[in-house]
């Protein structure tokens, strides 16, 4: 399916976003093996969701304390764009997985 010029905006502006919150995130946090998201862009934004993997259950619970941290970053991340999130709780989360 062809996207729309407006989609084709909104997904730009997401996927950069997202580009800068991975990048972050690889940085800071100790056992990440990568981050990725989905969209149906008829129900956007509640329906992205980013998931940010990590490599061991150790990783993943050291690193639980900055999940709240992360969501608050991607909302200001899409925020700076325009994109409202109304709970970022429901759009990031931390998960074990590779």
């Amino acid at each position: 399916m062809k996207m729309s010029k407006t989609i084709r905006k909104m997904n730009d502006k997401l996927v950069g976003a997202i580009k800068t919150l991975n990048d972050a995130a690889t940085e800071e946090l100790t056992g990440m093996s990568k981050l990725d998201h989905t969209i149906q862009f008829d129900l956007f934004p509640g329906s992205l969701l980013v998931n940010c993997y990590f490599e061991s259950q150790e990783a993943l619970e050291k690193n639980m304390k900055a999940e709240k941290e992360y969501q608050k970053k991607l909302q200001k991340l899409l925020l700076k764009q325009g994109i409202v999130l109304k709970d970022a709780k429901q759009n990031l989360k931390f998960i074990l997985g590779n």
